[in-house]
């Protein structure tokens, strides 16, 4: 189908909603011929033209459709809109700006599709009063010169307002009919051929809309005018035989990214991503970068359930057949944007793929239960820097690894192998970073590394393992235990670093090394404990320890990813052995 067909076939089952502002929506959807403008003055004027007031328009509600032609919508030379426009166009003194947009305005109110809020408007501007009204009013300082306010956008609003509609120009349906109508008839004489699109034939167009992304306000999706360049050369003679979209598709196609970037887009960095279902119907597009946090601390069976029960009502409206399309968009120059990722899925798998990726991507988190971590955060942790509360990644590198994780969650591709590095080197560093954050990225690291492991055949649960024999998850279950013991005997505010931490880093690249250095180190403190509490760990440790072959060369190579499910799966073992004990020991006070 593709990016554009998508989007046309989008505007066609939503073209009832064209100029309707629904709640919630941060733009409406724009009808043909029409474009999306920031407005900052509101004149309201009488049906015959008379001056009755004008404000400023609240930042909230600057978003205004506004009629627009093929050349003033991609204007760069003076070329003025057919109602609204910058005041250079509306002042007497515009010159011959001012006398174009008279022309045009006039041209329209004189057709067969004039509208009557057209004629009020041309007969106010003809009077000539639209500085000293806004001088008046205030919102124009006498003294200022036109540079400051020549680039002010005005809309209308004409009273009283006509019957079944609004008072508005930039809401009134009749209005949007009106000018569509009459562009069309203006159009009529221009050349035709057949659209690529819509497979009919359309006026041609080598102009196309600009604005798509509103962060990439001048980029374009469809541009030919590189005619001396290597655009089309080599194969064609002309733009039109490269690609052709005719003018009716290509406002339908247009209009319909920029409204679903507007209100369902996610911006990674500069990069757009988009997820919609060309019908209409209720996409879980959030899910792909991450679910919303739970009120309360789940468990695995309450995370799960909780996952079920929200795909689940997306799959009561969104049938196995429907389309899901995904995409991301991104301008490489201020003129150019560019499709970077392109998918499409059937709605079922769709929905399949999302529930796996959250079904074996999430761990349990001591401080927030069971969660699966979001892309920006896995992007972030494994590239991100310390700033603050927060560990984050440079836009650019967030964009791309963003893009590059999509394919594990739609297509069920293994995650990238430096992702996963990265992640163990940087959980492998506690003392680089703050707690907070160094818990961030071990559950971060944890939850990643076991979605690998899983897709790789392997299986491994949140809970501890005691019956794992593997040596790097032996190994990390010594650190942990070697870490509380040393932590159990600080005072409660003591906020010191254990011997584990410290050492951390060279124990993930030579653990017998480490260990014993470590183990060593542990006799003051096994000297502090009670002797039921020293027994207790050194059977731990001397448990964990039997499974290991001390005399196998490879034992001081280094660990692989999964020492840190052995590290926090043993370590959460502990404390909650820990709380437990200290709960029943209250009660029997």
């Amino acid at each position: 189908m593709g990016l554009l067909g998508a989007a046309y076939r989008t505007y066609q089952t939503q073209a009832h909603r064209a100029g309707v502002a629904a709640e919630g929506e941060r733009e409406p959807l724009t009808p043909v011929s029409h474009i999306v403008q920031n407005a900052q003055l509101e004149i309201t004027i009488s049906d015959e033209g008379a001056f009755l007031s004008a404000q400023p328009v609240p930042k909230e509600d600057v978003k205004t459709i506004i009629p627009a032609t093929i050349e003033s919508a991609n204007r760069t030379a003076p070329c003025p809109h057919p109602l609204c426009d910058q005041l250079a166009y509306l002042l007497p003194d515009g010159g011959e700006a001012h006398e174009a947009y008279v022309d045009q305005l006039a041209a329209w109110a004189g057709s067969a599709f004039t509208h009557i809020k057209v004629r009020a408007v041309l007969a106010y501007v003809k009077g000539g009063s639209i500085l000293a009204d806004l001088t008046a009013a205030g919102l124009i300082e006498p003294e200022d010169k036109p540079e400051k306010y020549g680039k002010l956008l005005v809309r209308w609003r004409v009273l009283p307002k006509p019957e079944n509609a609004s008072a508005e120009c930039w809401r009134d349906q009749t209005l949007f009919d009106s000018f569509a109508r009459y562009y069309a008839d203006a159009c009529e004489k221009r050349p035709r051929d057949v659209c690529m699109l819509s497979g009919q034939p359309d006026i041609f167009c080598e102009t196309h809309q600009k604005g798509v992304v509103a962060l990439h306000g001048n980029a374009k999706l469809i541009s030919s005018k590189d005619s001396a360049g290597f655009a089309y050369h080599g194969r064609f003679t002309k733009a039109s035989e490269a690609f052709n979209v005719g003018y009716t598709s290509s406002q339908m196609a247009h209009s319909a990214l920029r409204w679903v970037a507007a209100n369902h887009g996610v911006m990674m960095g500069s990069r757009m991503f988009l997820c919609w279902n060309p019908e209409g119907r209720p996409v879980p597009s959030f899910a792909l970068f991450g679910l919303p946090a739970a009120a309360e601390k789940p468990d695995l069976v309450s995370y799960r359930k909780s996952l079920l029960e929200t795909l689940g009502g997306y799959r009561q409206k969104l049938r196995p057949e429907d389309d899901v399309v995904v995409a991301a968009l991104d301008a490489a120059t201020t003129g150019r944007l560019s499709v970077t990722y392109y998918n499409e899925l059937r709605g079922s798998d769709f929905l399949d793929r999302i529930e796996r990726w959250y079904n074996t991507c999430c761990w349990h988190s001591n401080r927030y239960g069971v969660q699966s971590p979001s892309l920006r955060r896995i992007v972030s942790c494994a590239f991100g820097t310390e700033q603050g509360e927060r560990v984050k990644a440079d836009d650019r590198v967030l964009r791309e690894h963003v893009q590059q994780m999509l394919p594990c969650i739609l297509d069920r591709k293994p995650i990238p192998a430096d992702i996963i590095r990265a992640l163990t080197t940087r959980a492998g560093m506690p003392q680089a970073y703050t707690r907070a954050n160094r818990e961030t990225l071990l559950e971060t690291a944890c939850a990643v590394i076991r979605k690998y492991r899983t897709d790789k055949k392997e299986e491994w649960n949140l809970a501890l393992d005691t019956s794992c024999k593997e040596r790097s998850y032996l190994f990390g279950r010594l650190l942990a235990v070697a870490e509380h013991v040393e932590r159990s005997t600080y005072d409660k505010n003591e906020s010191r670093e254990t011997n584990a931490i410290r050492m951390q880093t060279v124990f993930a690249q030579r653990p017998l090394y480490a260990w014993r250095i470590i183990e060593e180190r542990l006799n003051p403190y096994f000297a502090r404990l009670t002797p039921s509490l020293r027994g207790y760990y050194k059977n731990l440790i001397g448990g964990i320890a039997e499974n290991l072959d001390w005399n196998d060369p490879a034992l001081n190579s280094p660990l692989d990813d999964i020492y840190l499910l052995g590290y926090y799966q043993q370590r959460t073992a502990l404390f909650t052995k820990k709380e437990t004990s200290e709960t029943e020991g209250k009660q029997h006070e």
